[in-house]
């Protein structure tokens, strides 16, 4: 008897979809540690890099990466915040899936293994899955995050709800997951939802793409999900509301920083929140402003009264600007849509060299 295997994880380094398929050695629901249980490693040199500065990275400006703000307790918080009313970007994806699954999967018949990057609680997915399941199209869906926690309840979720689609979850990185799926044989389709993959300055987004254009195959996809959004007022309200919400979700993360750095830089009394737009192209980005001099021994930090610390930026990329990206790392637009309500906008790629092969 199979048993409840979303109790537990597995350790999956040397494993891939198809050594599964050969012996029947991971069961549907299962959770796989790739990575997941060195987090807070990973965490604190990342930290190191883009915070304490400890390599050049090209820049003096010191950021919080993203991934900090994910811990059990942001992540409660963010399930709230995606829906939020003036919280656009989640409701619009879910509803963009809505109206292409059926498209979108007619491009997916042949066994494909679906990675989603950054699942969270897989509520954008579920329509394509649901589509996928109904067309008795036959897929393995991996679902990568950060939380042991969340992929074992998704994967309670999933598991009883599909006949035709397998569900998994990855626990680890990007990275972790970049190396985990250079071992996958069989067709796969990289889904980078919620505006993870292309959000960022374009250099750096370009880099991020290319290092996974390198390792797709002819009948790889890539699945992109951009907010296009040019609405000032849309985009302010979307973050920062009146609840207080995602201030509060950036506070948290500033705080569980001093978990990861083994010291309390940051006091919540001696920070302001704030934001502010940059131009060409848009962005917005949170901005953490020294209300005094501060002061950290143990890490080496000193921060002058008024110094700026900046968070999660959100690029508002519009399909022109998309196209260069994907022309600079390297890949093929094979099809786009838009939303219904607003300019969340979907891409599905290929890489460009294999594309000009297969037509030959």
């Amino acid at each position: 008897m199979m048993g409840d295997a979303t109790s537990s994880v597995n350790s999956s380094r040397s494993t891939s979809p198809d050594a599964h398929i050969a012996n029947d050695s991971w069961y549907c629901g299962s959770v796989f540690d790739i990575g997941g249980s060195l987090l807070k490693d990973t965490m604190r040199e990342e930290l190191n890099k883009k915070f304490l500065l400890t390599k050049s990275n090209g820049s003096k400006q010191r950021t919080i990466p993203a991934s900090i703000l994910h811990d059990e307790h942001g992540l409660r918080m963010w399930a709230e915040i995606n829906r939020m009313p003036d919280y656009y970007q989640t409701r619009d994806e879910i509803a963009l899936l809505e109206q292409n699954s059926k498209d979108l999967a007619r491009h997916l018949k042949g066994a494909y293994t679906l990675i989603d990057l950054g699942c969270g609680d897989v509520r954008k997915v579920q329509p394509l899955l649901d589509t996928l399941d109904a067309m008795q199209v036959p897929v393995q869906y991996f679902a990568l995050d950060l939380s042991k926690a969340v992929l074992v309840d998704c994967m309670r979720k999933l598991r009883p709800r599909y006949r035709h689609v397998q569900c998994f979850g990855l626990w680890g990185t990007f990275d972790d997951c970049l190396k985990w799926a250079k071992n996958v044989h069989s067709p796969k389709c990289y889904m980078s939802l919620g505006s993870m993959f292309g959000n960022d300055h374009f250099k750096e987004a370009v880099g991020r793409l290319k290092a996974w254009t390198d390792i797709m195959r002819p009948q790889d996809l890539m699945l992109l999900g951009l907010d296009g959004t040019q609405d000032r007022d849309a985009i302010w309200r979307s973050y920062h509301d009146e609840q207080g919400l995602f201030h509060n979700f950036i506070r948290n993360g500033m705080v569980h920083s001093n978990a990861v750095l083994g010291h309390e830089w940051f006091k919540p009394q001696d920070w302001d929140i704030s934001g502010e737009f940059q131009d060409f192209p848009l962005m917005h980005r949170f901005v953490i402003q020294a209300r005094r001099d501060v002061r950290c021994e143990p890490l080496g930090l000193s921060f002058r009264r008024g110094y700026k610390i900046v968070c999660y930026e959100g690029f508002k990329y519009e399909p022109a600007m998309m196209q260069k990206q994907f022309a600079a790392a390297g890949l093929k637009n094979l099809k786009q849509w838009k939303s219904p309500s607003g300019r969340i906008y979907q891409y599905l790629a290929c890489r460009a060299s294999l594309a000009a092969e297969t037509l030959q």
